[in-house]
């Protein structure tokens, strides 16, 4: 099946930016595959934790669930299967964070890889689907970068003046 990742340095140390990722609410701050969860089932991170997100698009929450949990270095979510007319498809995160640069005492990589699982006619929209991803992931890094570090999210959309 088909895995997307991308590698972001940050100025943000790895203890907070493990936090930030821990807390499932702030997926649907900047994840574009997750519209919402539900503030009322969230509950402290750890391996197999559940709680109830929605997909785009749709009315009817679906579980997510911890699926790694290694403070404060790697984090996971597996959402649950998605019927669609076309087949079933399941989607997972998963987050490794890493001290930054050797030469800085601060700040810190994030990588994040997608794992898609798709099953009956899903498998025909492969293609579809990889674009898709490739297209949305680097932007949902951004928007996530965005969140962790406001202040050169804001510098590096400045208008140019002349």
């Amino acid at each position: 099946m088909p895995t997307f990742s991308v590698t972001q340095s940050l100025s943000t140390n790895p203890p907070e930016v493990f936090a930030f990722l821990a807390d499932a609410r702030n997926m649907a701050r900047w994840n574009s595959g997750v519209a919402e969860v539900d503030d009322d089932e969230v509950s402290p991170a750890r391996k197999g934790a559940r709680y109830r997100y929605r997909f785009p698009g749709r009315h009817r929450f679906h579980q997510l669930e911890c699926s790694a949990y290694r403070a404060p270095s790697l984090i996971g979510f597996r959402g649950q299967r998605m019927w669609t007319p076309l087949g079933i498809q399941s989607v997972g995160y998963t987050f490794r964070v890493r001290p930054g640069e050797e030469d800085s005492r601060d700040g810190s990589t994030l990588e994040m890889k997608v794992d898609v699982h798709l099953y009956g006619g899903m498998l025909l929209l492969v293609p579809i689907v990889a674009l898709g991803w490739r297209r949305d992931l680097p932007e949902d890094m951004e928007r996530l970068r965005g969140m962790l570090e406001p202040a050169v999210a804001e510098r590096d959309h400045e208008p140019l003046t002349w």
